[in-house]
C-alpha cells in the first residue's frame, strides 16, 4: 500500500461548551479575536449570526507552530479540529486550544471533560485491485448486475465491486459512529487501483489497517487467483 495523501484528519472533542462556560463571562466576539490573532484564521465570524453554536461557529485555514489547521468550529457539546497531517495534530491543536483558554478566559477545562473521537480520511494506491480481489461472489453478482443492467439500458455497462465497509449496528448507540469503508477515488479509471479510505480511527491506526487489511487479502488469494485479475501489475505475479 502507497499513501498518497491525508484527505483529512478530524478530532471531535466532546465536552458541553456551558460546562467549559459556566458563568457565561466568554465574550465570543473577544474570543474570536485573540484566536484570530494567536492561529492567524484567514475566515472567521464576524456577524452576529454567525456566533450561533446550534449551526457550528466556524474559523477556517489558521496555523498552530507548523500545524495547518483546515478547520476548528464549536458546536453545543463538541469542539472540531481539521487538519491534512494527522488527528493526532488535531488533537494537540484542541489540547493547546483549552489550554489557552483556560489561561486567557478562565474556562473550566479539566483534561477528563473531554471524550475524544475521530474521523480519518486517506488516500492511497495498491499494486493490485484491492477491491476486486477480496470477494469472488460479490464479483459475481457485479458481472451478473453489468450484463442484465445492460441489456435493460441498451448499452455496454460493466460492473464491478466499488466499496468495502464495515460499520457498527446503528440500533446500538444514539449518535452513529463513521464506517470504516474503502472506495474508489472518485474521478479516476479503477485500473489505476486507486482508493479513497475513511475510518472512524486515528491516522496511524487507519494506515496501520489498512495494511494489514491489503497482506490478508493477498495471504488469501493464489497466485492463479491474481493472474486472472486482469489489471494486475507483471511484479506481483512474479512474485
Amino acid at each position: 500500500m502507497k499513501l498518497l495523501g491525508i484527505a483529512n484528519a478530524r478530532i471531535l472533542a466532546w465536552v458541553e461548551l456551558t460546562e467549559l462556560n459556566p458563568r457565561g463571562k466568554v465574550f465570543y466576539p473577544e474570543l474570536t479575536q485573540e484566536l484570530v490573532q494567536r492561529y492567524n484564521f484567514q475566515k472567521f465570524p464576524q456577524k452576529i449570526e454567525e456566533f450561533d453554536e446550534s449551526k457550528g461557529i466556524e474559523f477556517l485555514m489558521g496555523k498552530s507552530g507548523d500545524i495547518v489547521i483546515q478547520k476548528f468550529s464549536l458546536w453545543p457539546n463538541l469542539l472540531v479540529v481539521e487538519t491534512r497531517s494527522s488527528t493526532t495534530d488535531s488533537r494537540a491543536v484542541v489540547e493547546e486550544m483549552l489550554i489557552w483558554g483556560k489561561e486567557k478566559f478562565g474556562l473550566a477545562y479539566r483534561p477528563e471533560m473531554i471524550k475524544w473521537a475521530y474521523v480519518s480520511e486517506l488516500i492511497f494506491e495498491t499494486d493490485f485491485p484491492l477491491i476486486r480481489a477480496c470477494s469472488d461472489p460479490l464479483f459475481r453478482l457485479a458481472e451478473k448486475t453489468g450484463k442484465a443492467t445492460s441489456e435493460i439500458w441498451k448499452e455496454d455497462l460493466s460492473y464491478v465491486p466499488i466499496v468495502i465497509a464495515a460499520g457498527h449496528d446503528p440500533i446500538k448507540r444514539n449518535f452513529t459512529i463513521a464506517a470504516f469503508q474503502i472506495n474508489y477515488l472518485r474521478e479516476h479509471p479503477y485500473s489505476e487501483n486507486k482508493y479513497y479510505s475513511q475510518a472512524p480511527l486515528p491516522t496511524d491506526v487507519h494506515i496501520k489497517f489498512l495494511e494489514e487489511f491489503e497482506a490478508d487479502v493477498l495471504a488469501n488469494i493464489s497466485a492463479e487467483q491474481i493472474k486472472s485479475i486482469p489489471t494486475v501489475q507483471a511484479k506481483l505475479i512474479q512474485e
